[in-house]
């Protein structure tokens, strides 16, 4: 083969590889990323449909109820005393069914019901027959929904109190004040006004939930297009909520429907962009804001917090606020979407609140590390991997009315329970996914080192035979006159030697 054309050959691959190399390092990314976006979508008969349907990691629900030392001091108007007790820990298992799919609006509806059970071994020193003085919920919502009726009618509040025994302060077993429920006559009074299904069963209990849902969810499935991923379209068939007044600036942002329900969000991730999601107890969206990078195993993660300004006693919050008592930074007044039930939502031991706040009560002692909410999010995949959500259930204690029932009450923000739903993925797991992340783009590296490796080695090969051709040439050229000049040298020479 001619030197040109092996020269030619060489350089030909050699560009090849190299090209090739930089595109295959350039391009894999987006091909990479669209494989996962396949994997990732909502889809009938899909690994990803299943998890979503049946979650495979544990959830586990940890009560923390607070017991008032001194109730009948309390009666008489002085400051509550709390006692905290649990955690009593239950395991949730969500289930999603009735799965409708909308493939030209690229959604899936469905509804979620929540069971659960308890766990004895992860309740060290508590159970569930402990007796808890706790304030009496069906009392306050009574007063609070009635207060400001006609003194008529408050009168027949009142004598419906008398009769049925009703004291400010309950005592009762925590299996009952959480998921069993316990015996309140007055409920069934109660429902032959409101019509209520639950005032008719004459129980009440706080997370008298199980197996239950709270209505239709309508989100994004991914297959027109995963910008929106998870996020949620429709709750209860309804693209907002109507709980929440305008915002300051006119608007109806505050009954928007934002985000995701939480366990999954939109890839990749962003440290500089917040995530949002809607959460159902507090009847709202809100949104969480990277904090710092974490490890879960082989995985680095993304942790993100609630920002304190998210629940601050600002302008931009003014929309939420329902009652000028309760609005205070690290709450928010449920009531509007409790039936007007002076139910208020806050970080536990009103974490990020008012110091005052915590003057109210006796026994609280916020700290971080306990009672902040988070997320671990692999930013690859959008998969939430470790979190906690902690809420805390408050009720309003106010003199309702002026009626003798509350008379001496001290107006406070009384702390009943908090709550640390929390899910991690085990290790097991993340060291799969780590090497399917992982692994492909460490064959795609080394492939191209290689290729573009021996790509320049083949143009090194080219280069090197040119410079072999062209001094073989250059060598060949100069050979006839190197011979003339020591012909002429050796004549010159013998000459020399003749005429001497």
């Amino acid at each position: 083969m001619q030197l040109r054309v092996q020269v030619a050959v060489l350089v030909v691959v050699g560009v090849v590889l190299v090209v090739g190399a930089a595109v295959v390092h350039a391009c894999f990314g987006q091909v990479f990323g669209r494989l996962l976006d396949g994997r990732l979508m909502l889809v009938p008969g899909s690994k990803t449909l299943e998890s979503f349907k049946a979650p495979p990691v544990p959830i586990l629900m940890q009560f923390y109820l607070f017991n008032v030392t001194n109730s009948q001091a309390v009666v008489g108007g002085a400051a509550p005393v709390l006692q905290q007790l649990g955690p009593y820990t239950y395991e949730e298992k969500p289930l999603k069914y009735n799965l409708t799919f909308d493939d030209a609006e690229g959604t899936v509806t469905y509804l979620q019901n929540k069971t659960f059970y308890y766990r004895p071994d992860l309740s060290p020193g508590v159970a569930l027959t402990d007796q808890v003085t706790t304030v009496n919920a069906v009392m306050m919502s009574l007063g609070a929904k009635l207060a400001s009726r006609n003194a008529a009618f408050r009168a027949v509040v009142q004598l419906w109190f008398t009769r049925f025994s009703q004291e400010p302060f309950v005592t009762r077993s925590v299996r009952e004040l959480l998921f069993d429920g316990y015996e309140e006559p007055l409920l069934r009074q109660l429902a032959d006004l409101t019509k209520d299904p639950e005032h008719a069963t004459g129980r009440f209990g706080f997370y008298r939930k199980n197996n239950t849902n709270d209505g239709t969810y309508t989100v994004y499935t991914g297959v027109r297009g995963m910008d929106q991923y998870q996020h949620i379209a429709r709750w209860r068939g309804d693209p907002q909520i109507h709980f929440w007044k305008g915002d300051a600036w006119g608007g109806d942002t505050c009954n928007m429907i934002n985000g995701t329900a939480g366990t999954q969000f939109p890839r990749p991730l962003s440290r500089g962009t917040p995530l949002r999601l809607y959460v159902a107890e507090l009847c709202r969206s809100i949104y969480a804001e990277y904090q710092r990078d974490v490890q879960h195993g082989a995985l680095t993660l993304y942790r993100y917090v609630l920002p304190k300004r998210l629940l601050a006693n600002t302008p931009d919050n003014k929309c939420y606020c329902s009652d000028p008592f309760t609005c205070r930074a690290s709450m928010i007044n449920v009531a509007p979407c409790r039936k007007g039930a002076p139910v208020v939502v806050s970080t536990p031991h009103f974490y990020q609140g008012d110091p005052e706040d915590l003057l109210q009560v006796q026994g609280l002692a916020p700290r971080e590390q306990e009672h902040e909410t988070f997320l671990d999010v692999e930013p690859n995949t959008g998969v939430v991997f470790r979190a906690a959500k902690r809420i805390q259930v408050n009720l309003v204690m106010s003199q309702y009315g002026d009626l003798p029932a509350f008379r001496g009450l001290p107006q406070v923000i009384l702390p009943v329970l908090w709550v640390n739903e929390s899910a991690e993925v085990p290790l097991q797991r993340t060291k799969a996914l780590h090497r399917t992340l992982t692994l492909p783009f460490t064959l795609v590296r080394v492939g191209v080192g290689v290729m573009a490796a021996l790509g320049l080695a083949l143009l090194l090969v080219a280069a090197l035979k040119l410079w072999l051709a062209r001094r073989r040439h250059n060598n060949t050229t100069r050979t006839p006159q190197l011979h003339k000049e020591k012909e002429k040298t050796a004549t010159q020479k013998l000459n020399d030697r003749n005429f001497s």
